[in-house]
């Protein structure tokens, strides 16, 4: 991405000499006003880092119980992918607080071949057809890693595999108080009308509860929208959620680049930092969100429950290499 031609979404920004009395926002109540500028001050604020630049933020503390982090990235495929996608988080200083892949072409059987160090793994069933005949070989699948700190549950409720979407949502339960994340696909050429419909009841389900979603919508956000692409931005809007990422995320070769992969949060006050790695490992760029939060405590060694597997070899030939060591 060249940060000297940056494009963005951003559609709450307002030119300096719209500020103060000539603002328009300001026959809002004082709390819509604001909610706004923080909105349009994180999506301001979106940029892409090398792993170089991210390790030398400042704004990021070393102790990772003062944040919940968010890493998301469209892997175009497990077997394909992963190992590189290993190396490049092992090269960042910070451990995401949860990581979610989309299009891991990964079912639950096999997510256990796919291990992060210091990560638990929720994997959620492929997209079958209605005659339950057939499971799409690509393009499809959904996972969440979510770091030893923390302890979770899956909330089946919100998790959800059709053509027109793909969710898998856990809740964090050793935070002050609980946190639901989730990973969200959209398949290119599924509807967006039924997506919009499965969206808006998963949003209205959240209503009350602090919520963070990864995923990648296939909506570009950077370019002319048509009907239900804008439909898809009042949903978001309409029940409190905001995108965290406002510049181009994907590129296909010789293709123009577009901002479909984003992390949408009912949460963003005392947001720290959101953006764009340039690093990529598929077509897309991982995108992050992180935020100042507390954790109530940590889960010790004792608590965890180690998985030992016994491997057929037909399975152990699909172990990434980056795994065994």
């Amino acid at each position: 991405i060249d940060k000297n031609d940056i494009i963005r979404y951003n559609p709450f920004y307002q030119p300096p000499h719209f500020s103060g009395n000539n603002d328009p926002r300001n026959e809002e109540p004082i709390e819509y006003i604001e909610s706004l500028q923080t909105v349009s001050s994180i999506l301001e604020n979106c940029k892409s880092y090398s792993i170089h630049q991210l390790n030398s933020q400042e704004s990021i503390a070393p102790n990772e119980d003062n944040y919940l982090s968010t890493l998301f990235l469209n892997i175009d495929g497990n077997s394909t992918n992963f190992d590189n996608f290993l190396i490049q988080t092992s090269a960042l200083n910070h451990k995401f607080s949860v990581i979610g892949l989309a299009e891991t072409n990964t079912d639950q059987e096999n997510g256990c071949l796919y291990q992060i160090s210091e990560y638990s793994s929720c994997y959620q069933s492929r997209y079958v057809n209605e005659s339950k005949t057939m499971c799409k070989s690509k393009g499809s699948g959904v996972c969440l890693y979510v770091h030893d700190r923390f302890n979770f549950n899956k909330d089946s409720t919100l998790s959800i595999c059709k053509e027109s979407i793909e969710s898998l949502f856990l809740t964090i339960t050793n935070t002050p108080e609980p946190l639901k994340v989730g990973i969200v696909y959209r398949p290119p050429n599924a509807s967006l009308d039924e997506f919009n419909k499965e969206y808006e009841r998963i949003l209205s389900e959240l209503n009350g509860k602090k919520a963070y979603i990864l995923g990648d919508f296939n909506v570009n956000l950077i370019s002319t929208m048509s009907p239900p692409q804008e439909r898809l931005q009042e949903i978001i809007y309409s029940h409190g959620f905001a995108p965290t990422i406002s510049i181009p995320t994907h590129q296909m070769p010789n293709c123009a680049r577009t901002c479909i992969d984003n992390i949408h949060s009912n949460d963003i006050d005392n947001s720290v930092i959101s953006g764009v790695i340039i690093d990529k490992v598929s077509h897309h760029h991982p995108v992050f969100f992180m935020k100042n939060i507390s954790v109530v405590g940590s889960v010790s060694p004792s608590e965890k429950i180690t998985i030992h597997y016994n491997f057929s070899n037909a399975k152990k030939k699909k172990v990434p290499t980056a795994t065994l060591r």
